[in-house]
């Protein structure tokens, strides 16, 4: 997968000293929590509940005010976290996009930022998808689709990669995101990582005339079935929305396949068929599509073994090897 920048709002932090010489920053607290809303919001917190399942390398809270509001806390140590949050949930607000309102952010004496927002109800559509219907993945899947065309109506960038709306992203050539590219060909008695990496690289070679025309358009690379808050089948709002990518808009498409076919399973892929109809790909496009759900299956597999996870990794490596035949067949 794409080596990222963080997603706090600042960009990666530099590890120049020995890591006995950084001093370990406080650790963020319920008494904190509570602080910071009584001073920003003017109201006591009656219940404060850590959310984690986040990914994000945020602390995130859902605190309930004693005068009845619910809202999310998202705290990081990080100088400049959340830094351009509001501005782009500012942008999207225009398009029509239902993100949250930013009830107080700032950084906090302890040191790094905050945000709070209003409490978005609903689950992770990756929680949601096995009890929708058809109808209903169809719906949100034409909704997602509208989403991304509004965000791609925005200005393009001068570089590819992640950044703030309007700020200019700093890759000169989409491709560079996916790393150098290499011709190494496994040993055949290499372990099947290497092999799947082998041919995750032939399909880029074949997809790099795509990589090459495209333009760095905007979109919003982490709406997949995560940061899509569902209830009951009906979409109730997008959240996360530090950064957006500038560059292929179909990335975000193949992202959601991987974590439909990771984290979901067959319950889940009429979605992803009905993301791909919508967005009626060329056939080199539906070949990027593709490779990048295979990319990101690689990536869960690589990580699974990584942390030895051997049951993990033993399901996700068929899961990659299917991606890779789309791929491979487009």
């Amino acid at each position: 997968m794409p080596d990222k920048r963080d997603r706090t709002g600042a960009p990666d932090a530099q590890q120049e000293t020995p890591p006995a010489a950084v001093a370990v920053p406080p650790e963020i607290g319920d008494d904190e929590v509570a602080a910071l809303t009584q001073t920003t919001l003017h109201s006591t917190a009656r219940l404060i509940s850590r959310q984690t399942l986040t990914q994000s390398g945020n602390a995130v809270f859902r605190v309930q005010l004693a005068d009845g509001r619910n809202v999310a806390v998202r705290m990081n140590r990080r100088d400049g976290a959340f830094g351009f949050t509001r501005h782009n949930l500012d942008v999207l607000r225009t398009l029509g996009l239902p993100v949250p309102q930013v009830l107080a952010s700032g950084a906090v004496p302890q040191g790094g930022g905050f945000i709070i927002l209003e409490w978005v109800p609903g689950h992770d559509l990756q929680h949601e998808l096995a009890q929708m219907s058809e109808a209903q993945m169809t719906l949100l899947a034409q909704t997602v689709t509208d989403y991304q065309r509004r965000v791609a109506s925005l200005p393009q960038s001068n570089g590819f990669g992640w950044a703030p709306i309007g700020r200019h992203a700093t890759s000169a050539r989409w491709t560079d995101l996916f790393g150098a590219p290499s011709n190494e060909v496994p040993a055949d008695d290499a372990p099947a990582l290497d092999h799947i990496r082998a041919r995750l690289r032939a399909v880029r070679r074949a997809v790099e005339p795509y990589f090459a025309a495209l333009q760095p358009t905007c979109f919003l690379d982490d709406l997949t079935i995560k940061n899509v808050l569902v209830e009951h089948g009906v979409l109730c709002g997008i959240i996360d929305l530090d950064f957006v990518c500038y560059g292929d808009p179909l990335m975000a498409i193949g992202t959601t396949l991987a974590h439909i076919a990771a984290d979901v399973g067959h319950a889940g892929e009429f979605y992803g068929e009905e993301l791909i109809r919508c967005a009626a790909p060329s056939p080199d496009a539906l070949r990027a599509i593709h490779f990048y759900n295979a990319l990101w299956t690689t990536g869960f597999l690589s990580a699974a073994e990584a942390a030895g996870h051997v049951a993990r990794a033993k399901e996700l490596l068929p899961l990659a090897d299917s991606a890779l035949r789309l791929a491979e067949a487009s």
